[in-house]
């Protein structure tokens, strides 16, 4: 499987880590820490035969990826372990995601997760995994005394495998309305 994932500005990076670190500290779960899990954004997740076909895919991709301003309003659950911060599926977000998946949809042996093929992809920002019910009800308290909206900058795009994380290539683009 290959990730396609959107990453945020040092604020919002630090703002939602903070939150990350205390949910594990709180919880006892460690997962996220303990594996390195930054805040992102993933825009889609795929199978590809082949790293060097996921890179050929990621870089006819290149000139649709572009930085842009998102708002992260509120918290979402995936029942009964993950919990993350819920940016609004705006028309960038759905732009984004719609010509993701036309680029990989077009790939010869490319399967798209079906979680991410538009428009049923639900746009999260992962701040605990894994969570047992006493885990996940510290979690909740955490996000409940800490979370406040965030306008998020979306900084840089990575390809990467999961399982362990491992990055494949970045890509930083200018800001969609800059005339540079």
């Amino acid at each position: 499987m290959y990730l396609i994932t959107a990453y945020f500005d040092d604020n919002t990076t630090k703002e939602l880590q903070h939150i990350i670190d205390e949910i594990a500290t709180e919880s006892g779960n460690d997962f996220m820490t303990k594996n390195n899990v930054v805040p992102h954004l993933t825009i889609s997740a795929f199978d590809e035969k082949s790293t060097d076909k996921a890179l050929e895919l990621f870089a006819k991709m290149e000139d649709k990826l572009h930085y842009d301003e998102i708002l992260i309003p509120s918290i979402g659950v995936f029942l009964p372990y993950v919990i993350y911060a819920q940016p609004t599926k705006n028309q960038y977000l759905t732009e984004l995601s719609d010509d993701i998946y036309d680029v990989l949809r077009n790939g010869h042996d490319t399967i798209v997760n079906r979680y991410y093929i538009p428009p049923a992809w639900i746009p999260h920002i992962t701040l605990g995994k894994k969570l047992g019910s006493e885990e996940m009800q510290q979690a909740f308290k955490v996000v409940q005394d800490r979370f406040q909206p965030v306008n998020a900058h979306i900084t840089s795009f990575g390809l990467s495998k999961p399982n362990p994380l491992t990055n494949l290539r970045t890509i930083r683009k200018s800001f969609k309305n800059d005339k540079n």
